[in-house]
Formats: C-alpha cells, structure tokens, sequence
C-alpha cells in the first residue's frame, strides 16, 4: 500500500484490515519536529513550553514478530537535551475493534483500530538505550507488559482526511509515588506527510496538571526522506529541482562594472501537505564583511505553475525549452515595497542537475537598473538534513 491510497477508503468506508494497512503505513519511517522548531525560534520573544524549540526525532519501524501480533511497529522517539538516550520507546500492536463502541467513543465515531501499546518489562520507562529493531522483534511477549486503558483507538476522520489516535477519557491511570492516581492523555494525528501528537498527564483528584510535554497541546512531526517521493507534473521539473546548492553571486551596474562578488547558498524544497504541492527556498548571502543574510521563499505549485512570495517580492515563474537537454525558466517578480522595480531572471539547470546558472535584470519604467549573476553547484539533494543540522544549530 502506497501513501497515497492510505488515505482513500473505499467508497468512504474502512474495512478492518484495510485500515490496519493503512495505519501502519502511513505511521511507519522517519519523522522530525525541526520545521516546528524553526517557526517558534523564528518567532522570537521569551521562552516558553507552549512553543517548543526543543529538536525532536522519531523512527517507526515494521517488525516482523508474530509472537506479538500480525502487524506491529516499533518506534523510538529522541531529544536533543538527551543525547546517546530514547526519550519514549515502544511496541505496538495494531488490530481491528472486536466490540461495538460504548460510551467512551466521541461524537467522531466508532474506533476501527486499536494500537495495543506494549511497555518494556524491565528498565525505565523513559529515557531508555537504543534497541536494534531486530532485537526487539525477537522478544516474546512475556517480555512486555500492556495497560488495556493506555491504548491507542484509531477513528477515521473523513472530512479531514486523517487519523486520530487517543485513549479512552480517564482510561490510562496510574498511580505516581507523589502525586497520586494520575491518568494520561495521549493523542495523535496521522496523516501520509505529518505526524502531530500530544501527551500531558493529569492528577486525578482535582485534573490539574501534572506533567506535560513542550509545545502542549501539540508537537508537529515531518515525515523525512520524502523528497524522492515528490512527483512533478513534466512541466515543473525544468523549474524547479529540489536540492542544496552553493555558489558565487555577483551583482553589476548598467554599464557591466561588478559592484560586490560573495558566496550564497540556496535550499530548495518541495513537500505534498493535503494534496497541495509546496514549494520552500532559502536564500543565504555571505558577504565578506558583514553578517549572513537570509531571505526565505514559500509559494505552491498549481496548474503548472510556480507562485512564490517573500518579504521583499512577490513572483511566479514557468518554463522555458532549452538546448542539448538543459532545463530553464522564467521568473517573473515584483517588489512590494511600492518602488516600481520589477525583476526578469532567466535559470539555466544542466541536464543532469548539477550546475545552476541565474541571471537577473532589475527593471524600474522599463529602464535597467542593475543584474545580478549566480552560478551554483549543487551539493546535495537532501535538503531535509540541512534543515536538521540547522534546526541542531539553533536550538544547540
């Protein structure tokens, strides 16, 4: 089962073990909290739980131990105050609903999948050693012990074409050395490229709060590694390819004389969220003497067109036929800030996507005012792990 047709119930109804499928499906592979990170640094002013910048890590791995049931996953979650250590590290075991829903479902419906989540015998709870997946998958079950309140029920939410997983109101209790009878709530949404979950613990007597995770009420998780996945409709793919690149910017007057030369680097990402096609560029200058300077991008692909805004323009671009299989486009961009210049930018990639030429001419009543010429290498294509070494960076 693809990701796509994880989300596409046949004839808007699930049948228990195609929602089995698709859970697991979408569930499992890599996911990361940095974009989350990234907006609440961005944001500034004072620290605060409720906007965590604290750089989060999950792996969902398929297990093949039929000792623990027919479709199991394994997932352990990391952070970054606690290196060499797994945060949260469990097993579950996903199985269709055996009985009617009662009281303890809510007005979205009935659960069609419960996610029995299975806790290590020994050692904590927290902050656990990393386990090989192999090693775990040969556990038997014995080794684990279940809280049938703690598990997950798993209810399509077909508006919102997503899952939501969560424990039943005041089902998974416990009692805590200091606080008492506490009871948890754990909540999660999945979709094909996000995963969201919240977790807080309550104190039974009188529900005030006893623990809660950074960035309560949600985290938000991108699923990692999918840029390979992302399709283009052939007409955008000689506009934009994703990847890292760096190279050299160079700017002149009218009359051809350079007036600054410095390295820049640019990041473009593409990302499916909710069937829309997103698009993320990052502009760093570094000029010599002064400090680095950073322009970012977002705009989406639609209709076989790139529209894109930042701060200072906003633009669109389409493509061009090119020789000896070289890719290029046209871009076409607006300042906002009321002065009347307009940029023309013709980009040149090469057809194996390695060399990125851009030149540019800055037009204020039809008359140039200066251009700018960037040539780039492209350094990789995986700009999800530029992202986390600069989430890592920040938060560092």
């Amino acid at each position: 089962m693809t990701l796509s047709s994880a989300f596409a119930p046949v004839g808007g109804a699930w049948q228990p073990q195609d929602a089995i499928a698709a859970i697991a499906t979408a569930w499992e592979g890599r996911w990361s909290n940095h974009r989350q990170v990234e907006a609440n640094r961005q944001r500034g002013g004072p620290p605060a739980p409720e906007l965590t910048q604290e750089l989060r890590e999950m792996r969902v791995m398929r297990l093949t131990a039929p000792q623990l049931g027919d479709t199991v996953l394994f997932f352990e979650e990391t952070r970054q105050s606690l290196p060499g250590l797994v945060h949260r590290q469990r097993v579950v075991s996903l199985v269709a609903v055996d009985q009617p829903c009662d009281a303890k479902c809510d007005s979205q419906g009935a659960a069609v999948v419960v996610a029995r989540q299975l806790f290590f015998r020994s050692g904590p709870t927290y902050d656990r050693p990393p386990l090989p997946a192999a090693d775990v998958a040969e556990l038997s079950a014995e080794e684990f012990r279940r809280e049938p309140g703690c598990d997950l029920l798993f209810r399509w939410e077909g508006p919102l074409q997503r899952w939501r997983g969560s424990m039943g109101p005041c089902a998974c209790q416990y009692h805590h050395p200091s606080s008492g009878l506490v009871y948890a709530e754990f909540a999660m949404l999945l979709l094909p490229d996000q995963l969201w979950y919240r977790d807080r613990s309550l104190k039974l007597p009188d529900h005030s709060i006893r623990g809660e995770v950074d960035g309560f009420s949600w985290l938000l998780f991108d699923r990692l590694n999918t840029a390979a996945a992302v399709s283009l409709p052939p007409q955008i793919e000689a506009v934009v390819v994703p990847g890292v690149y760096s190279g050299t910017f160079r700017r002149y007057d009218t009359d051809g004389q350079l007036l600054e030369q410095f390295a820049a680097e640019v990041v473009v990402r593409l990302h499916h969220n909710n069937g829309r096609l997103l698009y993320h560029q990052t502009n760093l200058y570094r000029p010599a003497d002064g400090p680095v300077q950073r322009l970012d991008s977002h705009g989406e692909i639609r209709d076989g067109r790139l529209s894109f805004s930042n701060e200072r323009l906003h633009g669109w671009s389409l493509p061009v036929q090119a020789p000896a299989g070289d890719r290029a486009s046209v871009l076409m961009m607006e300042f906002i800030d009321g002065s009347g210049l307009t940029v023309h930018e013709l980009v040149v990639i090469s057809a194996d996507g390695q060399q990125r030429s851009r030149v540019a001419q800055y037009f204020r009543n039809g008359r140039v005012v200066r251009r700018t010429m960037i040539d780039e290498v492209k350094q990789s294509a995986d700009w999800q792990a530029w992202d986390l070494a600069q989430a890592a960076t920040s938060t560092g």
